[in-house]
């Protein structure tokens, strides 16, 4: 099966499912070789389908993003113990070397509210788009609560810092935490509020 065939089949397969999962494709780039990418939307899939399967209480608000082997958690839990539960699934994907859980304790969201997320993932994107110095098809973006998240990897220092400053430009965000990373580095993944959580208008 080739690579195109196989993001395609992995893009019909998340499309049907109850949670919300991504990658970041980036094939071509050399921070992402084909094999990695492979892995991620094997490990994405794999975390979906544990999610959708736990028969321990409501999963669905969870969103999944993958990168590098590095998975993003976010979205909303009725209870701490979900929370806690989406973290564990998670580490048992295939590939998973590193896992931040910024899952949300609440009710599910409304329609308004996630409409604005969309909303501000769009114009997030624009923003990176069009900044030639930002290398946004190696970004993923995940916006919750108006919460904006950035994943992915990165050349430079300066790159993440226009990457989130874009991000923090856009009305209606309260608050960017980036979990960039520059290629070729480990990733350090710093807590909820922590040093790479930086201040909305």
């Amino acid at each position: 099966m080739t690579f195109l065939r196989f993001m395609l089949l992995a893009t019909l397969v998340l499309g049907l499912s109850g949670c919300v999962v991504s990658t970041i494709s980036g094939a071509a780039s050399k921070e992402r070789p084909v094999g990695r990418s492979i892995d991620d939307t094997s490990a994405g899939m794999a975390i979906g389908a544990r999610l959708r399967r736990y028969a321990g209480g409501d999963l669905s608000g969870v969103r999944v993003a993958v990168e590098d082997g590095f998975v993003l958690l976010s979205g909303n839990v009725p209870t701490p113990e979900l929370r806690l539960e989406a973290e564990k699934l998670a580490w048992t994907a295939p590939k998973v070397v590193k896992v931040a859980n910024e899952i949300e304790v609440s009710g599910k969201r409304g329609f308004m509210g996630n409409a604005k997320d969309r909303w501000i993932t769009t114009q997030v994107r624009s923003r990176l788009l069009t900044d030639k110095s930002v290398r946004s098809v190696n970004i993923n973006i995940e916006t919750r609560n108006q919460v904006v998240f950035l994943l992915g990897l990165v050349r430079t220092e300066g790159e993440i810092k226009r990457a989130a400053g874009h991000a923090r430009l856009v009305p209606g965000v309260k608050k960017v935490v980036s979990y960039l990373t520059i290629a070729g580095q480990d990733q350090q993944i710093e807590p909820a509020g922590g040093a790479n959580e930086v201040s909305g208008q």
